[in-house]
């Protein structure tokens, strides 16, 4: 009979006379052996596959309150944009009636910044930032 040494002492299959011989015996020993070793393993992977799977549930949550949190700053700021765009209108009235370049440079700018800040959920999107 002729056997061939492997990785790690485990005999491989060999072929002679017409009679195909395997050794398992040091293989099934190993895996016996890993298997006492990490009986007290499986009951702690379980419970932190359990955990996994419950985190992910409440995962969801999370986001749908941090969406919910989203969304109310930004009509916070779209709010605020509102009136800081007719702020802008009445300041630019008030320096048009007076001759003020000054302050219509200013309240355009104010008119502008007011406009950006209504449309910043459409500018988010645009972004890609949900």
């Amino acid at each position: 009979m002729k056997r061939r040494a492997g990785r790690e002492g485990l005999f491989l299959p060999a072929w002679n006379e017409g009679i195909f011989i395997m050794n398992f015996g040091k293989g099934i020993q190993k895996i016996q052996e890993a298997v006492k070793k990490n009986r007290a393993r499986a009951p702690v992977a379980a419970l932190l596959a359990a955990l996994t799977i419950r985190s992910t549930a409440c995962a969801s949550d999370v986001v749908t309150q941090i969406n919910s949190l989203s969304s109310f700053v930004l009509s916070i700021i779209q709010a605020a944009g509102v009136i800081v765009t007719a702020w802008g209108v009445f300041e630019f009235a008030n320096g048009y009636q007076s001759h003020d370049g000054t302050q219509q440079t200013s309240a355009l700018k104010r008119i502008i910044a007011g406009l950006i800040m209504v449309g910043a959920g459409t500018l988010m999107s645009m972004l890609g930032v949900s």
